[in-house]
């Protein structure tokens, strides 16, 4: 911006409204700047609110229309030139400013009191109000739904906002009945859910990645548990799974399907896209795990997620087949490139939340070089045979 005779090309753009030129010789200049929307989303994940862009555009419409209201009433056209402006007293600029910040916080009020209105259908107030359905999970709806519902059909929004807006709804009351408890790696903390009586448990690692440190820490917390782990790549991964651990271990790529596809493999120079040996998780917990209870489960398969998450849904394959998963720490991707996993995430929360059979906690958002992903712990709180176990 230039601060001289010639008349001042607007910046204000986006407003599209007819303002006079003229140039500024003194006072406080104030500049506003809304988010390229072509800009790479991965790199200016701060850009995105709760509301739709065209809220934020609206908001600072108004907010200049009225500083421009407040402070013409104060400019004197120079009798000499009718292009320019000047100020009669330096007393107008700050008060005009003064008036200016007062509108801001106006319309900022009314903005975030349009934010909080979160309409209840009577599927929610039935919901809410069944006692058939687990303490936890109504009081885990009432709190996480009218947070998401703003969010809901805008699948960057609900991507980038998720952590923060679920975060709120980690402390209610009702998740004291579970006793959680933490279990660190190298670069990550895994939550458990501890049992309530000393049973044998199963646990199963989607992904192990190099590092079993989680699963030794779990095993010296609780030892009555048998450990299963999968990962494509053979190289360290079965020597730590099998002698550091004492689990088994089997060399393939969980996901939706049987056969030989992509994958993404962490070697010693870091991840590579290869040819893998993939099986369908059905296939892998009844043929090679040879259980149909999975009472904790850790996920971190490199874009496979989204399909293995689908099979867990009421009616899913996995549901179907009398499956269980009790609990899982999961890590969901996020594809560089278009909208698609962002799609698929959204989706599944949604659905998560009219299945009302698992609640979600503990959300973390990361950013690893150019990737952005996010991690999450799920629990079951509509089994019965992880209830009895797990819930107080």
């Amino acid at each position: 911006m230039k601060l001289d005779r010639e008349p001042l090309n607007y910046q204000f753009q986006f407003l599209k409204l007819p303002f006079p030129k003229f140039s500024i010789q003194k006072c406080t200049i104030i500049t506003f700047r809304i988010c390229d929307k072509n800009e790479d989303t991965h790199l200016a994940e701060w850009k995105y609110s709760r509301q739709d862009i065209r809220k934020k555009e609206t908001t600072l419409k108004i907010s200049v229309v009225l500083f421009f209201s407040f402070l013409m009433d104060n400019f004197n056209y120079n009798r000499l030139d009718n292009n320019r402006l000047t100020f009669p007293r330096a007393i107008f600029c700050l008060r005009s400013l003064l008036w200016f910040l007062v509108a801001v916080f106006f319309v900022w009020v009314v903005v975030k009191a349009q934010e909080n209105v979160v309409p209840w259908d009577e599927a929610d107030m039935i919901l809410v109000n069944d006692t058939t359905i687990s303490p936890i999970f109504r009081e885990f709806y009432k709190c996480v739904k009218p947070k998401l519902a703003p969010l809901k059909g805008n699948y960057q929004n609900f991507w980038y906002d998720f952590t923060n807006v679920i975060s709120e709804c980690d402390s209610l009351e009702a998740y004291t009945a579970l006793d959680i408890r933490p279990s660190r790696n190298r670069d990550e903390t895994k939550y458990v859910a501890f049992p309530r009586k000393n049973e044998n448990l199963t646990m199963v690692t989607l992904g192990i990645g190099h590092d079993v440190s989680a699963e030794i820490r779990l095993r010296e917390l609780y030892p009555n548990i048998q450990f299963f782990g999968a990962d494509p790549s053979s190289e360290i991964n079965k020597n730590l799974y099998e002698k550091s651990l004492g689990g088994k271990y089997f060399q393939y790529a969980v996901s939706d399907q049987n056969g030989i596809d992509d994958s993404v493999v962490l070697g010693n120079d870091g991840y590579v896209q290869q040819k893998t040996q993939h099986i369908g998780i059905d296939h892998f917990f009844k043929n090679s795990v040879q259980k149909s209870k999975i009472d904790i489960l850790w996920m971190d398969i490199e874009g496979n997620e989204y399909p293995v998450l689908n099979q867990l849904h009421h009616d899913g394959n996995l549901d179907r087949q009398g499956v269980k998963i009790c609990q899982l720490n999961v890590e969901m991707h996020k594809d560089l490139s278009n909208l698609q996993e962002m799609k698929l995430f959204h989706n599944f929360i949604w659905k998560v939340l009219e299945d009302r059979k698992y609640i979600f906690m503990k959300p973390v958002f990361v950013k690893w070089q150019q990737f952005r992903f996010i991690r999450l712990f799920i629990v079951n709180i509509a089994d019965q045979e992880c209830t009895d176990l797990y819930v107080k």
